[in-house]
């Protein structure tokens, strides 16, 4: 790698020099925020009467004789490239004139084109694709054939009007002022050893952060001969960033929660994948990555070839679920392969959908969701029979969740949905409910999540926020009693277009003025319109019929599937949820490899040594801590010394505990639960 001190045109010039831009680089995509703090500091250059500003590194390495492949730098060579062609064509067409009257030459055939090369496009800068045909058309072609959407017009068009209305510099000024920029010239020469994807990771100075999407692209591609990574980003990873749009992050993460088991945490979506890659076949990987972002974009778009699985697709993405995107995806393209879609693809995404909303409903914790929805396919491809259907050893999944991973039974979760502050509740989740409330399965819909996000219906108070003396009267003694318990309930809960005219009215002129209950188009406004009176008994009797729907559109799903029964039951510590209470132990399996145990402490006991090999410092930072009552730095009764100064009680609490001590000591640990499991002796028949 050589590395020296130059001027940006002196980098730019050359008479056969041509610059590349690799397609694993990104597009062009600088904003006008960035355009004009370039344009700013050229002013500046020359009103201070500055003799060169520094202008970043410019990373490449040499193709063919010719050629230059950039590596760093794409985005501003770009665009002091639009502000050459901009002054050029400002002098062209005579809106601009030049002291130097070979101005106009010495910036194309300099700087932009190479007139005398033989092939056809001459121009000099290679962008990628789109990005190429609208840099040409600025040269080429008259503005009513610029390419108008895209980011190299617009920006040549911003340059293009600042050059044209200067007052204070001339286009002599203006090229000095360009032909001060400094940059650093890093040459690499990959015959001597240099390494292009890891130099460019450790780069910081291309104006625009990257996205953990754009290293992985740049990682994929970068080491592939110039052929072969034209045919790649064309047959896939064009095809993955079409499929997926500004979402590309996400769906990496998802691919590779689907793949590992393990979620990767957003901002390390790059280092996960890296990892992840190793040693892999990289058209194989893009092939296996394209055929999940296919199913990727059937999920987003909405468009998974049943009109019924599409509604749902649509409701999920109004409770705000892409967790469970991993689980859908993977089950998707396994039904697609086993040629189960058609018949499943309902039934699971109902069972989804309810298990989301009662939970919800509940309050039961969303993170708990992440590790469900990572290893429910694998679950259930391991444990299906053939006899089985997809859909019923999923719900059996589900249902034997405990705590905070609980499917909620009806009894629970018609508590949550009949006591629940539902005013309080996010936007698309209030949508989300009064949509389903007010169509249920109907196939005459009314357009609620349309209606809601125009502002045309709003949230109604059948007994209003603000009690007027009619309300007291009509509630009763009690009324700041009933006002408290039931106003933002779902059963004093409706929709309307009328808010601002119900206001505090009383119940019989909300109901019969005009446009009232008794006009309204909606099912629910039809039913409270029934009622001459809105009282504690009314609010009961609506709260009935609600909770009856409630069950109707979110039901809690029945399943066939019974596990096979084993001679030794191994369960893993992710999805433990009191399986292994009161059962024996017999083994453990810890990262492939098995340990004979009698009993549970004696388990925890040479887990705990285990975790101590890998990294000491972490449990002695939980015994000095204080938090976790299973270690101490000093001796004490029942305590067990692991190493000088940290004690170890394997016997404490019950197996649960032990489960929940674990847990928190893998997470610690950044383990996954999977590599932890249990071999538990059989279960006799009299305790099935």
């Amino acid at each position: 790698m050589k590395g020296s001190a130059s001027h940006l045109l002196e980098f730019l010039e050359g008479s056969r020099k041509r610059f590349i831009i690799p397609v694993y680089q990104r597009n062009y995509d600088w904003k006008t925020e960035n355009c004009k703090q370039l344009f700013d500091d050229l002013v500046q250059v020359i009103r201070e009467n500055k003799q060169s500003h520094f202008f970043g590194s410019i990373v490449s390495y040499a193709h063919l004789r010719d050629e230059v492949v950039l590596i760093d730098g794409q985005q501003r060579i770009t665009t002091v490239s639009l502000i050459l062609i901009a002054m050029i064509n400002a002098m062209k067409q005579g809106i601009m004139v030049s002291e130097d009257s070979n101005l106009v030459d010495i910036l194309q055939d300099t700087y932009i084109i190479d007139k005398y090369r033989k092939e056809e496009r001459k121009v000099r800068l290679k962008p990628f694709r789109d990005d190429c045909n609208a840099f040409d058309r600025l040269i080429f072609n008259k503005e009513e054939d610029y390419v108008a959407d895209s980011k190299v017009t617009h920006n040549y068009h911003y340059f293009f009007d600042r050059i044209t209305n200067l007052k204070e510099l001339t286009m002599d000024e203006l090229y000095r002022a360009i032909d001060s920029l400094e940059i650093i010239d890093i040459v690499l020469e990959p015959e001597h050893g240099d390494d292009p994807q890891l130099i460019f990771e450790s780069l910081n100075s291309t104006g625009l952060d990257l996205t953990e999407a754009d290293k992985i692209r740049n990682f994929i591609l970068m080491g592939l001969q110039p052929d072969i990574q034209e045919k790649y980003y064309d047959d896939y990873w064009n095809k993955i960033e079409n499929c997926t749009g500004s979402e590309l992050d996400s769906f990496v993460r998802n691919y590779l929660t689907i793949e590992t088991g393990v979620i990767p945490n957003i901002r390390n979506v790059y280092q996960a994948f890296k990892a992840y890659a190793k040693g892999k076949d990289i058209q194989q990987l893009l092939g296996q990555m394209l055929t999940y972002a296919t199913a990727y974009k059937k999920l987003t778009t909405f468009d998974l070839g049943d009109s019924e699985a599409n509604e749902i697709a649509k409701r999920l993405d109004l409770l705000d679920m892409t967790v469970a995107y991993p689980f859908l995806m993977a089950f998707m393209i396994y039904a697609s392969d086993t040629g189960i879609y058609e018949k499943e693809l309902v039934p699971v995404l109902s069972c989804i959908e309810s298990f989301i909303f009662r939970r919800l409903m509940c309050d039961l914790p969303t993170n708990a969701l992440n590790k469900i929805f990572a290893t429910l396919h694998k679950f259930v491809v391991k444990n299906k029979k053939e006899a089985d259907t997809y859909s019923d050893v999923m719900i059996y999944y589900l249902e034997t969740r405990k705590l905070s991973s609980a499917f909620p039974k009806d009894e629970e979760f018609l508590n949550g949905f009949t006591t629940k502050n539902i005013y309080a509740m996010r936007g698309k989740n209030k949508t989300y409910l009064f949509e389903r409330l007010e169509n249920g399965s109907s196939k005459e819909k009314n357009d609620i999540v349309g209606n809601i996000a125009e502002g045309i219906l709003t949230i109604e108070h059948i007994m209003p926020q603000t009690l007027s003396s009619w309300w007291r009267q009509e509630l009763g003694e009690k009324y700041e009693t009933i006002h408290e318990k039931w106003l933002h309930t779902i059963a004093n809960l409706t929709l309307t277009g009328y808010n601002s005219t119900y206001s505090n009215k009383s119940f019989p002129e909300k109901k019969t003025i005009e446009n009232g209950f008794l006009q309204s188009g909606l099912r629910l406004n039809q039913y409270i319109a029934k009622f001459d009176q809105w009282t504690e008994k009314e609010l009961e009797i609506r709260k009935k019929d609600l909770s009856d729907k409630a069950l109707k559109i979110w039901t809690y799903p029945s399943t066939n599937f019974k596990p096979v029964k084993k001679e030794d039951d191994v369960v893993s510590l992710s999805e433990d949820n009191g399986v292994a209470t009161g059962r024996k132990i017999t083994s453990f399996l810890f990262k492939d490899t098995i340990y004979a145990v009698s009993d549970w402490a004696k388990m925890m006991w040479e887990m705990v040594q285990l975790l101590y090999a890998i990294n000491p410092s972490l449990l002695y930072k939980e015994a000095r801590s204080k938090k976790n009552v299973w270690f101490q730095t000093t001796p004490a009764k029942h305590y067990q010394e692991l190493a000088a100064g940290l004690y170890f009680c394997p016997s404490h609490s019950s197996t649960w505990n032990k489960m929940a001590i674990l847990k928190n000591l893998f997470k610690i640990y950044q383990i996954d639960e999977d590599e932890l499991a249990f071999g538990l002796a059989p279960v006799k028949e009299n305790e099935d």
